[in-house]
Order: structure tokens, then sequence, then C-alpha cells
């Protein structure tokens, strides 16, 4: 794999989230430019809230905002932006590509797609379902779905198109999508047990049969054919899918990268809005779909207690039961309940990790690798370094107000007696990094 040296302009991720991957101490980067493996990976969440957004004191630490996380690869091209789903929080990062354009002198409303494309050519935006938290919330409100020069490209089950229509349209929204539907395409994912979507280095993708890529995948050396072009599979992103159990239809996705033997080197799958059953961890095509992933997010928002069978949400005991039944490396659990604060995530977290040391040690296997169990958060990032580095595990970042500095009264003047109720803090220097890894032992 291939060192690259990418511009910091050029990288559509928020810039607080540039610095700090700077910060890492293996990472090699200069004030306009980072290095990356060609197979490094980057996930990036920025909302973990189910249902509804909804913020307050009690909900800084996990964050306010509904699913809507982005992919980012050096193997991709990166004027390219791939998104997952449009909850509220895919205005996070709305803001940060619309403000990357206005810093640079280009109005993304006014100027021409030749001088758009210098910075972004295209979003590409799968779609789990078209829930209003995971598409209502956000995606209509984002000014870059609103932009007729910058391309969209739509992938999801269940007619996107007519949801799209649906989502733009008066009078519950004042503009109706007739008027930016040329700016848009979509691409339907009919059977998602039987598809497979290629993400190509040259920004195009496709959507092919299950049996169609395990064929590619036995040959001698594994080529991805698309528009009579053959692509190396280690160039190539791939995206497994399998249909969550939610009551209407909805898709997961695994995303993998490969090495030239046509070997799965990494691996992080988006399982939100699944109602997991104790049963999952015996179904082979859940089994295939979720084992040896990095990173598995998982939907958590009930616990037994509070559970409602066919709401198509998970429980945290099962997630711990699975998660030590099956190799998986890190979890983290999401789509939290709006109204749970953030002290009741910790303790969902802590009810997950008990039932998981519980299954684990009836699997009577010390050998076994341990799963690292976390909550996700708006604007966390995970880092999957490539195996070219020599480093076993990923980084962490994530928004830390606990490190905030709280200001006094003294500083902010007098207050009303209802403000004065709440702590106030300065969020400037927030965001940091958990280097999680550690060098690989030389045999």
């Amino acid at each position: 794999m291939n060192l690259i040296k990418i511009p910091t302009q050029k990288i559509l991720i928020p810039n607080y989230i540039i610095d700090c991957i700077k910060k890492i101490d293996w990472m090699e980067s200069d004030e306009e430019s980072l290095t990356f493996y060609e197979d490094d990976f980057i996930l990036i969440l920025y909302g973990a809230r189910g249902s509804t957004a909804y913020s307050g004191p009690d909900h800084f630490r996990y964050g306010s905002n509904t699913t809507s996380y982005q992919i980012w690869s050096p193997k991709l091209p990166p004027e390219i932006l791939y998104l997952g789903d449009g909850g509220s929080g895919i205005l996070e990062i709305d803001k940060a590509v619309i403000s990357k354009l206005f810093a640079n002198k280009v109005n993304p409303f006014t100027a021409s797609q030749t001088e758009i494309s210098k910075y972004i050519k295209s979003v590409i935006n799968t779609y789990t379902h078209y829930h209003y938290d995971h598409l209502h919330m956000g995606s209509p409100l984002a000014a870059l779905f609103h932009t007729n020069n910058i391309p969209k490209q739509i992938i999801g089950g269940d007619n996107p198109k007519s949801q799209f229509q649906k989502a733009f349209k008066r009078p519950a929204f004042p503009r109706d999508f007739g008027e930016i539907q040329a700016a848009y395409s979509f691409y339907e994912i009919t059977d998602p047990r039987a598809s497979v979507l290629i993400f190509t280095p040259n920004g195009e993708f496709r959507i092919m049969s299950i049996s169609d890529f395990k064929s590619y995948l036995n040959s001698e050396n594994p080529q991805i054919k698309h528009n009579k072009a053959f692509y190396n599979i280690e160039d190539c992103i791939v995206v497994k899918c399998y249909p969550a159990d939610h009551p209407d239809p909805c898709i997961s996705y695994r995303y993998e990268n490969y090495n030239s033997k046509g070997e799965v080197t990494m691996a992080i799958t988006i399982m939100t809005d699944h109602e997991i059953r104790e049963t999952d961890d015996r179904n082979s095509y859940f089994i295939e779909h979720i084992n040896n992933s990095d990173v598995v997010y998982f939907d958590g928002q009930y616990t037994n207690q509070n559970f409602i069978p066919g709401f198509g949400h998970g429980r945290v005991e099962i997630i711990g039961k699975t998660a030590a039944n099956l190799d998986i490396k890190n979890v983290l659990i999401g789509h939290h309940d709006p109204k749970r604060k953030d002290d009741e995530i910790d303790e969902m977290v802590n009810i997950s990790r008990e039932n998981y040391d519980k299954a684990y040690q009836e699997l009577n296997n010390p050998d076994k690798p341990k799963t690292r169990i976390a909550a996700a958060a708006d604007r966390m990032m995970i880092f999957i370094p490539s195996r070219q580095r020599k480093r076993k595990g990923i980084v962490f970042g994530r928004m830390n107000l606990e490190k905030g500095n709280e200001i006094t009264k003294d500083d902010i003047g007098p207050q009303s007696s209802v403000i004065s109720l709440y702590k106030s803090f300065d969020l400037t220097q927030i965001y940091k990094i958990d280097d999680l890894t550690t060098e690989e032992k030389k045999c």
C-alpha cells in the first residue's frame, strides 16, 4: 500500500477533527497536509440519538443529533463526500463543507460546477431507511442538498426517489423536490441480503449481486469490473448489506477494505434500527455480516426493562451477550433514547458490559480477545489505521466537555435566576484524541 499526502484543504471533514488527527504521534503531517496509507479508514458519527433530536444540559457528552455519519478513505477521491443517512447530525458536516467553500471564496449557490468541483464534486449518500430521524430532520435542511451545481447520488432501499419527493414537499416543507431534482440521481438496493455496493477509486460505484462479487473474489487477482474498466479489489471500498429488523425496510451496511489476495483487512458495521434478538448470534447471515468487525455500531435504545417489542430497536443486554459470542473488537452503542441523560447512557453501557462479562465467562475461553464496549456520541471519530502501520487497535476522537473550563459569574456578568441554574463552559478546546492503538510486537 502506498503513502498518500493529501492537502487538508481537500479533506472534506471538519477542521477540528483534522487538527486532532495531526496530534496523533505516529501520523505524518505538516501545516497544510496529512499523509495516509491507502487503507487507513475513518468513520465520523455526526448524530447518535434515535427518534428525535433533543437537547438539554444533561445531553452534552453524547449529543442531541439524530443519525448521520461519514466514511472517509484515502483510496477514494477527496472531492467526493460519502455520507450515511440524513438525520439532524448531517448539518454538522454540511456546515463544515459549506464553510470551506466560502473560505475559498466559492459561493455554492452561484458559482459554476467547475469552480465548486475543485473542492467538492458530488455527494454520495446511502440510507438505511427513511424515518423522520434518518431523513426528514436533516437532509432537507442541509445547504448541500439545495445546490444545483453539486450532484447528489442517493442510494437505498424502498424507492429512494419517492422518499425524497415526500420529504421535500409543500406544505410540510417550503420547497418542492421538483425545484432541485435535476441535481439528484437515485439507485435502489432491491434485495439487501443479495447485494454488494462497490465504491471505486475514480469516484464511481456499482451495485452488484453477492454471487457476482464472490466470483470476482475467488479469482487469482481479484478485480471489480465497472463500465468496461477493472479495479483491483484493494483499491475499492466494499459495502455489504443486511436487512435490519425494523418496522419498515431498513438496511445495515458493512464497510470493508481488502488486500490484493481478496482477504478482508478492515470492517466497520453500522447496525442501527435493528431489534437485536437472542437468536441473532446463531443466525448464519447475521454472523457473516457482523463477525470479525473492527467496530460495530449497534442500536441500543432499550434495556430489557423498557423494551417495546416490534419497535425495531435493540437492547443493551443482548448487545453485550452477542459481542461475547461473536468476534467483534469494538462495540459502539448508539441510537440513544432522545430523553436519556448522559449519566443514564453511562449506565446503559455498564449494563451491556456486565452482560458481556457474564457471557464471556460462560464461554470458558480465556484466549478469546475481549471486546471494548462504549457509547457512541455526536462528532465521534473512529480511525482504523492501516495494517501497514504495524499498530493494533483504533483511535477515538470525541467531544470531551469535561475538559472545558468552567466560566464563573464574574466572567460573564449578572445572570437571570433561570440561567444561573446552568453551568457555563468554554468549549473552544474540547475535541480530543484517545489513541488506543499499540505497536505490534516484532516476531
